[in-house]
């Protein structure tokens, strides 16, 4: 069933905004180091031609089935009922941290690096786009990282990656098939924890 949600109850509900996927607006880093007082210009020149880098990272994710979600009210996570545990692997490759805002939905999406794909999803549960890569990706690690690869000419499986916890290298991943930002189909609503390795253990697990 394919089903309308407002956007405040779909952040409320999952926790979730698809804003900068689908809006085009500014993604913001939270933490972000301030900036030295004093710098050399050599050493300006050295950090402004080398751009920092996003590690690759490599997600094995247990993700569940929401069975019980109510478009018509707020639940907390905690209230979700899954049907089923499915094995699901992601591998996002090392990319340049954003400096720019992504481009606007109705803009060309940016190029996509072909590393970036599904590893392992043994139930199948992405055989509506398998073999298609992804045509679009919001990467703003470690705050979040939004994806999407299409199904049709109006939907797309449609992936948030969100709750990283760097310290302990976990995520959440929260999958589903979606014509925009706020129309999902109820009947695929998948959400779970993945483990995160990154950097050279990353790409060691997804080969």
């Amino acid at each position: 069933m394919i089903v309308r949600l407002g956007v405040a109850a779909l952040v409320s509900a999952l926790g979730i905004s698809a804003a900068t996927l689908f809006s085009g607006g500014e993604a913001k880093r939270e933490g972000a180091a301030p900036e030295r007082a004093l710098e050399s210009p050599d050493s300006a020149s050295s950090s402004a031609s080398a751009p920092k880098m996003i590690p690759a990272r490599f997600l094995d994710c247990m993700l569940g089935r929401i069975a019980n979600f109510d478009p018509n009210r707020n639940q907390a996570p905690s209230e979700y009922v899954y049907d089923g545990s499915h094995a699901f692997k992601l591998f996002l490759p090392s990319i340049p941290v954003r400096t720019s805002p992504p481009p606007e939905s109705t803009s060309p999406p940016e190029p996509v690096d072909p590393k970036t794909r599904v590893v392992a999803d043994p139930d199948g549960l992405t055989r509506e786009v398998a073999g298609r890569p992804f045509d679009r990706v919001v990467d703003t690690w470690p705050e979040r990282t939004e994806m999407t690869a299409p199904i049709s000419d109006v939907a797309v499986n449609m992936i948030i990656i969100d709750q990283i916890d760097t310290q302990r290298a976990t995520a959440n991943l929260f999958m589903t098939k979606a014509n925009d930002a706020v129309t999902f189909d109820l009947k695929h609503l998948y959400l779970g924890i993945c483990r995160v390795a990154t950097g050279g253990a990353a790409v060691a697990e997804a080969d």
